[in-house]
């Protein structure tokens, strides 16, 4: 750009800019773009960043506070699931030291009521049998009689009683091998239950974790242009170029140019990102400068320049600089955007080379490394970089309202 590009706004420019600030705040926007939603109802939509960033960080904080306590719990039920798994391993441990008790407790069961009904068959066998008269006869006297009589009754009585012992063991042994077979069922039916439930918690830790990366993703994008006019020139662009195209298409802007719509976005890209500056809000610029990439009819430049950014064209000058494709024409605007934000640029740094072969000898050369400073120095307009940002903002407005967040 020349000294002369300081006073160039011709009548066509002045237009221009009138019919673009009109298009910018009053063009109606579509239902919704693809794949996108809008912002619910009752809910503002807001192009001030710093209104934006306030209420995405507040948006930050309760997604991280909500995932944060659904990771909790997600942690707390797996450690349940742990220690009820062990608890359910260590009942058939315990379900096999009762099943073998169990076992040993109706052997001696058994046993008991074996060696009883041989005291028994023997006693009612030998209760009327001449064996009973052989013992009398063969004691001394009645009392010795009646003590061996005594003594069998004796044996008798203990083997009962072992039995009774032993039949209540049996009992206990088969409740507590019954008790502990329902703790089991009780525990593995528990950690089949927590089991099903982990997933359903991970998968709203997961459904957390992707809305509070979402709001912090378009935080992030709103913080880049937290200086408003003061945002630096030189930086990388943070939306891409599907998304500046959606936008134009999305708000029934009408270009007329020598190629799509998104491949000028892809270019504004992908040559801001060679140039090392912001291609995204050198887009807005053109769309500032162009009317919309529409060029009215009349004015010093037309559709077929690729001159996107008023380069050269000024009061006193016949028409402004034409370039042989859009690509280049971008080009152009992303290297001098960079010489004006770059006091140590060289030429043989820029690649692709540069458009300009003076290019590095610009009087502004490093002056300008802020939006704002392209206010009187780029374009004679007042607020000139306030209206480049303020187109921005709408841009991003319009795509965090209708973005998932």
């Amino acid at each position: 750009m020349s000294i002369t590009s300081t006073v160039r706004r011709s009548l066509w420019l002045g237009a221009a800019i009138v019919l673009t600030l009109a298009v910018v705040v009053d063009a109606p926007p579509r239902a919704a773009a693809v794949n996108a939603r809008p912002r619910a109802p009752g809910a503002t939509s807001s192009t001030d960043p710093v209104a934006r960033i306030a209420e995405l960080t507040a948006m930050v904080d309760r997604r991280d506070g909500a995932r944060a306590n659904a990771e909790a719990q997600r942690i707390a039920l797996g450690r349940r699931l742990a220690e009820t798994r062990r608890l359910e391993s260590a009942a058939l441990a315990r379900s096999d030291l009762l099943g073998e008790r169990a076992l040993a407790a109706e052997r001696e069961y058994r046993v008991a009521r074996a060696d009883l009904g041989k005291v028994a068959a023997s006693y009612y066998r030998d209760a009327g049998s001449p064996t009973v008269m052989t013992r009398l006869f063969e004691s001394r006297s009645a009392v010795e009689f009646g003590y061996r009589q005594k003594i069998i009754e004796n044996v008798g009585d203990r083997q009962a009683t072992i039995v009774k012992i032993a039949v209540r063991a049996r009992r206990e042994a088969q409740r507590a091998v019954r008790e502990v077979g329902n703790e089991q069922v009780r525990l593995r039916a528990l950690a089949q239950a927590l089991a099903d439930e982990i997933p359903k918690r991970a998968a709203d830790v997961e459904r957390l974790q992707s809305g509070l990366s979402s709001a912090r993703f378009w935080l992030s994008r709103w913080q880049s242009v937290a200086a408003g006019v003061n945002t630096p020139i030189m930086s990388r662009s943070v939306l891409g170029p599907s998304e500046l195209a959606a936008w134009f298409n999305g708000t029934r802007r009408r270009a007329r140019i020598t190629v799509s719509i998104q491949e000028l976005a892809e270019a504004f890209i992908d040559e801001g990102q060679s140039a090392q500056v912001r291609g995204d809000v050198a887009f807005a610029q053109s769309i500032l400068e162009t009317g919309s990439f529409h060029f009215p009819d009349g004015g010093q430049l037309t559709p077929t320049d690729n001159n996107f950014a008023g380069i050269n064209a000024c009061d006193s000058c016949p028409s402004g600089s034409s370039f042989p494709d859009a690509r280049t024409g971008v080009r152009a605007q992303m290297q001098l955007l960079r010489v004006y934000a770059d006091a140590n640029l060289t030429n043989a740094q820029l690649n692709p080379p540069a458009v300009d072969a003076r290019l590095d000898t610009h009087f502004l050369k490093g002056e300008v490394p802020t939006w704002d400073g392209l206010t009187h120095t780029w374009a004679t307009a007042d607020q000139y970089g306030d209206r480049i940002v303020g187109i921005y903002t709408q841009i991003l407005a319009w795509l965090t309202d209708r973005a998932e967040v």
